[in-house]
């Protein structure tokens, strides 16, 4: 049975969808797990990293993208589940020139038009708000764990909003994880996100729950080492688990989010950026294991 891996925060540019690319290449290729990406945002960054422009553009046409596949599944559609996957995505390879076992639900566009669809047709039965989005997110949980038999690790890219997808990714993770920027308005997203994740009202309620009972971690992302940065780390730190690794401000993950339409070793792939994975990788995969 798989293990549900979300990255999410409530604000946009922190690196969700780098990181979840970046996580999922390290699982495939270190770790050597059938890894599968759900893109659960409606930019589509993480499948345009794995798959390129044309990759993405041949999987909407054929209807195999997330919002084909929730709005085919809701309507009765016979179609199997795996046959939206598509498979072998992303430009590294392995040691030997092995192929990594990662494929990918590619995001849509028309993510949120299709959530908003099954809204208006579920309002229709005439049930409470509470009920209606309860079953909404009910629905959404159940075709996002479709896959748990088929994959070791499963990882949803987020959506910094608060559509009903993102809902129900962070209510099937077994972790999530938080990347943010070193700087005061993440630290009010991180709390925002932090509540939602724990289902608590407030910042009170929150701190109550001991840190190694928290279903999040936070990651901080485009660090520079600045003392600035080092105070609100700390600051955070203070309310927040923190991954004692950290992601530098380097070229190599700016360089990597470009798709390329050859396979290069991991190790080339990201440049001077592999020590930061490798660090990450080990200490999620530590979280992660059993």
């Amino acid at each position: 049975m798989a293990l549900f891996l979300a990255v999410a925060n409530r604000k946009g540019g922190v690196g969700k969808s780098t990181v979840s690319v970046m996580l999922a290449h390290a699982f495939s290729v270190w770790g050597e797990k059938r890894v599968l990406v759900l893109d659960v945002d409606s930019q589509c960054n993480a499948s345009l990293i794995l798959m390129g422009g044309e990759g993405w553009h041949e999987a909407r046409g054929a209807r195999r993208t997330i919002a084909d596949y929730i709005k085919d599944q809701c309507n009765g559609s016979h179609r199997s589940p795996p046959d939206f996957l598509i498979p072998q995505v992303g430009d590294v390879m392995g040691e030997a020139g092995r192929i990594p076992q990662l494929s990918v639900l590619p995001g849509s566009i028309l993510l949120d038009d299709v959530q908003g669809d099954l809204f208006l047709t579920e309002a229709g039965r005439g049930d409470s708000v509470d009920t209606l989005m309860f079953r909404l997110r009910s629905n959404l949980c159940r075709l996002l764990r479709r896959f748990e038999n088929e994959f070791d690790v499963v990882i949803l890219d987020c959506a910094p909003g608060l559509s009903m997808a993102t809902v129900a990714a962070l209510s099937v993770a077994d972790k999530v994880i938080v990347p943010f920027r070193p700087d005061y308005v993440s630290q009010l997203a991180v709390d925002r996100v932090a509540l939602l994740i724990e289902e608590k009202q407030n910042l009170d309620q929150l701190a109550a729950v001991p840190f190694d009972k928290r279903r999040y971690v936070c990651l901080a992302n485009f660090v520079i080492g600045s003392g600035r940065e080092r105070l609100i780390l700390e600051e955070i730190g203070i309310m927040h688990p923190l991954l004692n690794a950290q992601l530098a401000y380097r070229e190599g993950f700016a360089i990597s989010f470009d798709w390329l339409d050859r396979r290069s070793p991991f190790e080339v792939k990201y440049g001077n950026a592999i020590h930061d994975i490798r660090a990450v990788y080990n200490e999620v995969n530590g979280y992660l294991s059993p």
